[in-house]
């Protein structure tokens, strides 16, 4: 999930909420090997950035998922989401983001979107803090011909249309080591529409390190025949932080 780091923008409706660092920082690492009867290897990593200042926060995440299966490469995923905000009032905000995706194995082999809009903070306390998001932009995708047979492939056309993007982040920290995260966001086109659910639960170890667990579905509302339209990945991984 994009790291947003909500609370700095986030303010108590009686009093301000303590301004962390302009820089902050997570590494995630997590592995999973299984022998026997199942061979099996899953490796997944993410990183993100965020930093604020001023009316200003810019937010990167980068992530890969690498699994194989009896010797045999089973998923390779990379992604790469960049976004940057501008308050233009005291809940409003401005905001250009960048995704970028790279699946081996779904139905799109390359899937790149261009957005921008507006974004409103509907709850901004100091445990809570809710935004929404909508504007429009623009996208590009190629068909991942390499992984399906030509058969069954029902539009190999490259993907170049405008768009709708809408988000919505929840932030809940109900104590003080337990932090939950969730995000929807959903784009709409004239090729296909694509509805993404985050969820994450980081429980704290200390400071600087944490235990995630995180769940992601995707729905497309379009995919090649021979292909779920719904994804799904669960992962649980070490999360450092750095400040």
């Amino acid at each position: 999930m994009l790291v947003t780091s909500i609370h700095a923008y986030a303010e108590d409706d009686d009093r301000p909420t303590r301004i962390p660092p302009p820089w902050s920082s997570e590494i995630e690492l997590g592995y999973q090997s299984l022998g026997g009867n199942s061979d099996s290897q899953t490796l997944n990593t993410r990183l993100a950035a965020t930093y604020v200042k001023n009316q200003y926060r810019h937010t990167g995440e980068a992530k890969f998922l690498l699994a194989e299966k009896d010797g045999e490469e089973d998923k390779r995923k990379g992604s790469l989401e960049l976004q940057s905000d501008m308050k233009v009032n005291e809940r409003t905000y401005v905001l250009g983001n960048i995704s970028y995706i790279d699946d081996r194995y779904g139905p799109y082999f390359i899937d790149f979107t261009l957005a921008t809009g507006i974004g409103y903070q509907l709850i901004r306390r100091e445990t809570l803090q809710v935004e929404v998001e909508a504007g429009p932009g623009y996208r590009h995708q190629e068909p991942n011909l390499d992984e399906i047979d030509d058969d069954d492939i029902i539009l190999q056309e490259i993907v170049d249309e405008p768009i709708l993007r809408g988000s919505t982040k929840l932030t809940w920290k109900p104590t003080k080591d337990i932090e939950l995260n969730a995000r929807i966001t959903g784009i709409a086109g004239n090729s296909n529409s694509t509805m993404e659910t985050e969820l994450n639960l980081t429980t704290a170890i200390n400071d600087h390190v944490a235990i995630r667990i995180s769940n992601t579905q995707k729905l497309n509302s379009w995919v090649p025949d021979g292909l779920e339209k719904r994804d799904s990945a669960m992962t649980v991984n070490l999360l450092f932080k750095i400040q």
